[in-house]
This record gives structure tokens, sequence and C-alpha cells, in this order.
């Protein structure tokens, strides 16, 4: 049983890190087009430029998933974790968080990622939506000691 806050923040938020990056790969897949994807950020934040090749996709993922267990940390640490409403903070922050993202490229004029399609915004909600869903999920789970109970 996990009682330390941090702990269950960085790995709620790694496995909604997890689903949103799967939601955006799989978007990837249907619209087939190149869609602005989470590990694409991440790219343009550490490189300066999207990922060219296998090692700077694989480095581009695990520093995406770093973020997203950070922002688990940072969610766990400034939401109150009374149960009701839990899913709804989740969903809510992860927004927030979306939003604030598309925002800072635009202030700070990021050329590589200046020009967002619609399917690739869409997308990114998406998984957003996700990532909040399954970190408030996952977090739920922690805070009742890994077992189901049927009364909550």
């Amino acid at each position: 049983m996990i009682r330390d806050r941090y702990i269950m923040g960085l790995i709620s938020g790694f496995c909604g890190g997890l689903v949103g990056a799967a939601i955006n790969l799989v978007a990837d897949l249907i619209f087939k087009t190149r869609i602005l994807r989470y590990i694409d950020f991440s790219g343009v934040f550490v490189f300066g430029h999207f990922p060219r090749g296998i090692g700077e996709t694989i480095f581009s993922i695990l520093t995406f998933f770093g973020f997203a267990a950070t922002l688990g940390v940072v969610f766990i640490y400034f939401v109150s974790l009374s149960k009701p409403y839990l899913l709804l903070k989740a969903i809510h922050f992860a927004l927030g968080i979306w939003f604030i993202s598309y925002a800072i490229t635009i202030l700070f004029k990021v050329p590589e990622l200046a020009y967002v399609t619609l399917a690739a915004s869409f997308s990114n909600l998406l998984a957003a939506v996700a990532y909040g869903l399954v970190m408030g999920l996952v977090l739920l789970r922690l805070l009742r000691g890994g077992s189901p109970s049927r009364s909550e």
C-alpha cells in the first residue's frame, strides 16, 4: 500500500502519460497525417526541432513520460484529494495543461509549433482528457490501497 503523495503522483501521472501518448499515436494513424503529438512537443523543447531518427524519438518519449509523471506530482500536491469529484479535478487539470502548453508555444513564438491543425488540436485535447481520466482513476486506486471497493 502506497501512502507517499509524491510516489502516488508520479505513478498516476506516468500511467496517464502512457494512455495520452497512446491516444496521440492512434489518432495519428486514424487521421493518416502527421499530427502534432506530445512527443513532438517534447522533441522541440529538448532538441529545438522535431525528433529525428529512432534515438531522438525514444528520448522524446522518455522525456514526455517524465513530464507526465511530474505533472502527476504537481496535481497531487495542489489539488485536494477528497474523493468526490477527483476525476473531474484530474480532467480539468489536464485540460489546463493542454491549453497552457499551446499558449506557451504561441507566447514564445516557437516556430516548429506555430501552426497547429484542427486534427492535431483535437487529438491532443482527447489525449489530455484521457491523461486526466487515467491519472484520476489510478490515483483513486492508490488512495484505496490498491484493492477494489464497492462502497466508493
